[in-house]
Formats: structure tokens, sequence, C-alpha cells
């Protein structure tokens, strides 16, 4: 088993559930936040996949995507099409993290140019991941709605990694 691509197996698995319990939500509830969190469920997820289709994209040096807009919420057929093209890479990515190539990383929070190791970008992408997720949750919960169990746990079962004696 090489773990880091289970890192970002798990990543898929949990975005990918993330998505169908959210799916089910009325307009209401997709522009429902709450203090401490990105925005809106709807721009949450928008938020997700865009920083997908960012670290994806740098880690192949690859054209990025045209940016979604969060409002109006683009509908979840679209963020579904943009996951499995970037869930593909990334997976595709963890394999290849380790080869000591680096990838030049610019932004504005901080802003700046820099070169860092390919691997370390994966660790941000499931980083960012996880806790947009664990946002999404919290407004959930504070809506009442029992959020999806995406926990490492979840996942070993579900993946048949945990085997009973």
């Amino acid at each position: 088993m090489h773990t880091l691509t289970e890192f970002l197996k798990h990543n898929t698995m949990m975005n990918a559930r993330l998505l169908d319990a959210c799916e089910v939500l009325t307009e209401g509830q997709l522009g429902a936040s709450v203090d401490g969190t990105y925005g809106t469920i709807g721009a949450t997820l928008v938020h997700i996949v865009q920083g997908q289709d960012s670290y994806a994209t740098r880690f192949f040096d690859l054209e990025r995507p045209e940016r979604l807009d969060e409002d109006p919420f683009p509908g979840f057929e679209v963020l579904r099409s943009r996951l499995a093209k970037t869930d593909v890479l990334l997976e595709e990515a963890a394999v290849l993290a380790d080869d000591g190539r680096t990838v030049s990383i610019s932004g504005d929070d901080p802003a700046g140019t820099w070169d860092m190791a390919r691997g370390l970008l994966l660790l941000q992408a499931v980083n960012h991941a996880t806790e947009h997720r664990s946002q999404i949750a919290t407004v959930l919960t504070q809506l009442g709605i029992e959020p999806p169990d995406m926990s490492g746990w979840r996942f070993f079962f579900d993946a048949d990694h945990m085997v009973e004696k």
C-alpha cells in the first residue's frame, strides 16, 4: 500500500460523500453559513473543488480550468465533473510525489513566489479539503442535519483496510 495514495483516496471518497449529503439540501440550506466557516455550504463546496483544481494543475504544470462562481451555485453536476478529473490527477500525483522535483507556487496570501517539494503540495490539498469539509459538517449540524461520517476510520472500513480478527 502506498500511504500517500491512500490519503488522496480518502480525500476522493469523502468529497463524494459530502456532495451526496449536500445534494438533497434545499436552496436555503445550501445558502446557510455559521461564523468561523468559509461561507455558505454551496460556496464552500465550490471552494473545495477550485482548490483541488489548483493543486492538481500546479502539480502537473497544467492550465487551470476557468474559475467557477460561488454565487450562483453552479450545481452538483459541475462540481462532480471537476472532481472526477482532479481526483484521478491527485491520486496519480501521490505516486509521483517523492521524485525530488519542485513546484512553483505564487500567491497573494502571503504575496510572493516560492518553490517547494511537489509532495508537500499534496499535504495542502488534503488539509484544505479536510478543513472545509469539517466546516460544512459544522453548518449541517447547526441546521439539525447529521453530517456524513468522513473520518479516517470510515474510510478504513469502506476501503477494506480494516480486517476483523
